[in-house]
């Protein structure tokens, strides 16, 4: 079964700064008395931003598809024993698809299973991404969360939601500790979410993360994030896994934003064999203190 992520929804404390911070890097920008949503393709609503106080990830929203999908992963779930939840009428209305459920997952993370997203009325048009951005059958993009327990999630996630395993990351760091991550896919993104170990950060989400068309559109991305004096998490590299060049970026909240290009794609899940890398990144990716 495939399912691909469909939108990421947040709690925020700053809507006007989120505001800003999403212009700059080229999203499309609804601002509603109901929160801030904002595009990256035909869909409507990819984004939701609402007022709160963590600062953190209030939801991801996966895209089933299909009717019979939806209530296949329904029914999965509750076998489980994995209580699920519907969504009511105003927030489906909110999140600009048809209808939706929602369950606990990993590390207290809100996951929605959505049937029928919303179509906007007009192309998206970014004159700071002319090119665009990868979504299709991709989905969205990837959400990383800081885990206490890499292989518990993982295991959370490939029974739940049928994940399959991309590869995992084992990297020493100089306090000699290891980060230990697992990388998983639900599309032929590389992964669509992953779950590390020893980064710290106070806050369920480490980074989500937005793969542009053109490397031109990503290096221009990045100038603007630095001129703009917005702090630069990692700088532009490339990873070991899924060989995205790509750059981290500091947001209004607690966690990150990462901005890619040339991610890799696994279309063939049969001859795929997931490894351990022994470094995140093969080139840059230089840690920026705050």
């Amino acid at each position: 079964m495939s399912i691909r992520t469909a939108y990421f929804g947040f709690a925020v404390s700053d809507l006007d700064a989120w505001e800003r911070y999403a212009g700059l890097i080229g999203l499309g920008i609804e601002r509603s008395d109901n929160g801030l949503f904002c595009r990256i393709d035909e869909k409507a609503r990819r984004f939701h931003f609402l007022e709160g106080s963590t600062d953190d990830i209030a939801c991801v929203g996966w895209d089933a598809g299909s009717q019979t999908s939806f209530d296949h992963l329904r029914s999965h779930l509750e076998s489980l024993g994995i209580p699920t939840h519907d969504g009511d009428d105003a927030s489906a209305r909110l999140r600009g698809v048809d209808r939706f459920f929602h369950f606990v997952g990993p590390v207290g993370a809100r996951h929605e299973i959505a049937l029928g997203l919303e179509d906007a009325g007009s192309p998206f048009v970014s004159d700071k991404v002319p090119h665009g951005f990868v979504t299709g059958d991709q989905g969205l993009g990837h959400v990383a969360f800081n885990s206490t327990d890499h292989k518990g999630d993982e295991k959370f996630m490939r029974e739940a939601l049928f994940a399959q395993l991309s590869d995992y990351i084992y990297q020493p760091l100089p306090d000699g500790s290891t980060m230990h991550a697992s990388f998983l896919h639900t599309s032929p993104r590389h992964h669509s979410i992953a779950f590390a170990e020893g980064l710290g950060g106070d806050s369920k989400l480490h980074h989500f993360e937005l793969e542009m068309n053109k490397l031109e559109d990503v290096e221009r991305a990045y100038e603007r994030v630095q001129a703009a004096g917005i702090g630069i998490g990692l700088t532009l590299g490339q990873h070991s896994n899924d060989k995205i060049v790509s750059f981290y970026a500091h947001t209004p909240s607690k966690f990150m934003m990462e901005v890619g290009y040339g991610g890799l794609r696994i279309d063939d899940e049969e001859s795929w064999e997931p490894v351990i890398h022994d470094r995140i990144s093969e080139w840059g990716h230089e840690f920026q203190a705050v």
